[in-house]
């Protein structure tokens, strides 16, 4: 929490919102989890003040249909893990000023304070890109080599890595290999091991014998 009149002349403090969503299995329709996320209002950004550049790759639906055809033809493992948060486990990359959101109890005045974002959240027009910037540069240091041909495609050893956003999946013949890199990738983010790949952005996938 930090007083108004601290904010450097010209820089915004940003309007905040909470948003909540819950997820569905794409078959039964069950609710498996409920998510709750302080966003900034991205609209009220400037651009040259609190943000610059604001693209983010995508992973292509080629690679993902390609490396699970690889997976069935030649009996590969699949994982799939899950960036828990994502957004914030990286750092802001500017000075970010935001007003204090509902619900939120100090001693003070909204009208005299804000809140200055020491992590990256979401809303922010440039958040997609600050937090791939940060998982790609944490892949790079683990030892990953990315594909020429997809930003999106990671190689480690025998292992495949892809990634949207914040849903990866890990693809190939060895299943120590996978556990040792999972093992390794969760000390570095927080992230959630869900097991062989069952849906990923919005598919189903089934294993049949």
């Amino acid at each position: 929490i930090v007083p108004r009149s601290s904010v450097p002349e010209g820089t915004d403090v940003l309007p905040t919102v909470w948003a909540m969503r819950r997820k569905r299995r794409i078959v039964s329709r069950d609710i498996y989890k409920w998510k709750a996320t302080l966003n900034v209002h991205g609209g009220k950004q400037t651009k040259g003040v609190n943000y610059w550049e604001t693209y983010a790759a995508a992973l292509r639906w080629s690679s993902i249909r390609f490396f699970l055809i690889q997976s069935i033809i030649n009996g590969w493992y699949t994982r799939q893990v899950d960036f828990v948060l994502a957004y914030p486990q990286a750092d802001v990359e500017c000075d970010m000023y935001v007003e204090i959101p509902k619900g939120f109890e100090f001693k003070g005045s909204r009208k005299t304070h804000c809140l200055k974002l020491l992590r990256n959240i979401y809303g922010q027009k440039q958040a997609g890109r600050v937090w791939q910037q940060h998982l790609f540069e944490g892949l790079r240091e683990m030892g990953f080599e990315q594909s020429k041909t997809d930003e999106c495609v990671f190689y480690k050893g025998q292992t495949a890595f892809m990634v949207y956003t914040d849903d990866g999946i890990f693809c190939g013949p060895d299943k120590d290999e996978i556990d040792a890199i999972i093992k390794e990738m969760g000390k570095r983010f927080n992230i959630t091991d869900e097991g062989t790949i069952d849906e990923y952005l919005g598919v189903k996938v089934t294993h049949l014998p």
